[in-house]
């Protein structure tokens, strides 16, 4: 029990103790599988007069807080809107899993610090439309994101906490539809 609307995604870390789920309510949760209960049961809170697909969220519902949470952290600053975003755990390998990262709405992709929620970087100013996925290569620093506008993005870390090397400016395009 945690989120206060629909869960639109699940990740595992992958050491059969944590996951993280994206909800409609503009957050993603971390939770410890082991102190989850499958007996637990509370009343559903949901706004029945609001819609993800064609709405804003409600501002005064972004601090909200579901009385019975029961999740480790909550980590907010992305939007979960008209369509079903993804999140994940960044990969072991290169970064030790400390981060979680996720596409946006907003057209962005956020980064978050896994212990202390802080968002250590947005990649933004590329899309047009919102970034439903994104992936984090295994091995190298960079980030590869995808939108409803039909482009792929390719981020680039430099190293040494630098800023994210922008992609390319994209050309204008024609799209034709006969």
């Amino acid at each position: 029990m945690g989120h206060l609307e629909g869960i639109t995604f699940l990740d595992s870390r992958g050491d059969e103790r944590y996951l993280i789920s994206n909800g409609k309510d503009q957050t993603i949760k971390l939770w410890d599988i082991r102190k989850m209960s499958s007996n637990a049961m509370y009343p559903v809170l949901r706004d029945d007069e609001w819609d993800y697909r064609w709405m804003d969220y409600p501002p005064h519902a972004r601090t909200l807080k579901h009385p019975h949470d029961q999740s480790l952290a909550t980590y907010r600053g992305h939007s979960v809107l008209r369509t079903l975003i993804r999140c994940y755990f960044s990969p072991s390998y290169s970064t030790g899993q400390k981060y979680i990262y996720t596409g946006s709405s907003d057209s962005s992709v956020y980064i978050y610090d896994l212990v202390s929620g802080a968002q250590v970087a947005r990649l933004d100013n590329y899309h047009d439309a919102p970034v439903r996925e994104c992936s984090w290569h295994p091995f190298y620093p960079l980030i590869v994101s995808s939108s409803w506008d039909g482009d792929i993005a390719r981020w680039e870390f430099p190293g040494s906490g630098g800023r994210p090397i922008p992609p390319k400016q994209r050309r204008s395009r024609w799209r034709n539809f006969y």
